[in-house]
């Protein structure tokens, strides 16, 4: 079943991103890419190839049922035999994902932790771009052999899933620093998308968006979980990672404090990129459905 607008229904969940779970969200492709944009922007760039005479490729002899409009007037002169323009419509824009799986990024509360759904959404920006003949390229911050150079969508975004469910980890670089070598391996015109907490302070977020803004545009997709926007009711609550405990002592009147300054200032840096031309924000929170989230958007 699909909710109002024939989304598909899918919440992520566990606490490390699985192969087979990545892989599987290939069947999605096509409805990331709606929420993407990306064939309405692909549509529009072809009519404007068409209509500036973009795109040639050759001329070669005149054949009959060719369109008389595209007769190459120079070299039929020049050669004494019709010839007419060949043309090819602009290729696919190139789609490059920035998932991050830092150590902040491993939490959470509800269904999933939100590393496992940064994971999953940019393994679906490599299925879109795979779902319409684009090519496709990532990088994965916090994790072994997550740089995955533009080319062919369908093997890049398998790649990406098997680099997203590899155990290990690498340099956690900020943000800024993993938008410029995304920027730096891909072309012009890409459109990048980028699924973080935005844990990084505001100044280290502006070098991020505006490195991706020279190459292109971005959707930034703020993955969050519900503790770190509301506390649950004043008490002690213990936490892990596994290894470590520690004890949340929500009942305390600063540390409710210190929370809601942080999640409102979180949400004023937000505000500020989306203001930003080129960048698109969306927000998905763990434990809802993640297309109906990028749907609805970070206004709302």
């Amino acid at each position: 079943m699909s909710p109002a607008g024939g989304l598909p229904r899918h919440v992520p969940r566990g606490a490390r991103p699985a192969l087979d779970e990545l892989l599987a969200l290939r069947r999605h492709g096509a409805a990331m890419r709606r929420l993407l944009a990306l064939d309405a922007e692909r549509d529009a760039r072809a009519r404007t190839a068409r209509a500036a005479g973009m795109d040639y490729v050759e001329s070669r002899p005149y054949a009959a049922g060719d369109d008389v409009r595209r007769i190459d007037w120079r070299v039929t002169a020049r050669t004494g035999r019709a010839h007419t323009k060949v043309y090819r419509l602009q290729r696919g824009r190139d789609v490059c994902a920035i998932a991050d799986q830092r150590a902040p990024m491993r939490f959470g509360t509800r269904s999933a932790f939100k590393s496992v759904i940064a994971a999953e959404i940019a393994a679906l920006a490599g299925w879109a771009a795979a779902a319409g003949g684009d090519r496709f390229g990532a990088l994965v911050a916090g994790a072994a052999g997550g740089h995955i150079r533009p080319g062919e969508a369908e093997g890049a975004a398998a790649a990406l899933c098997a680099a997203l469910a590899a155990p290990g980890e690498a340099e956690d670089a900020p943000l800024d620093v993993l938008a410029s070598r995304a920027a730096a391996a891909s072309p012009q015109g890409t459109r990048f998308v980028v699924a973080t907490d935005f844990a990084d302070d505001e100044a280290t977020l502006l070098r991020a968006a505006n490195a991706l803004r020279a190459r292109g545009d971005a959707v930034l997709v703020w993955v969050h979980d519900p503790l770190e926007l509301r506390l649950p009711p004043p008490g002690r609550y213990p936490l892990t990672d596994g290894r470590e405990s520690v004890v949340l002592d929500a009942a305390s009147a600063a540390v409710r404090a210190a929370q809601a300054r942080d999640a409102a200032a979180r949400r004023r840096r937000l505000a500020r990129l989306a203001a930003l031309p080129g960048v698109r924000v969306l927000a998905v929170r763990a434990g809802e459905e993640l297309f109906a989230a990028l749907d609805r958007g970070f206004a709302a």
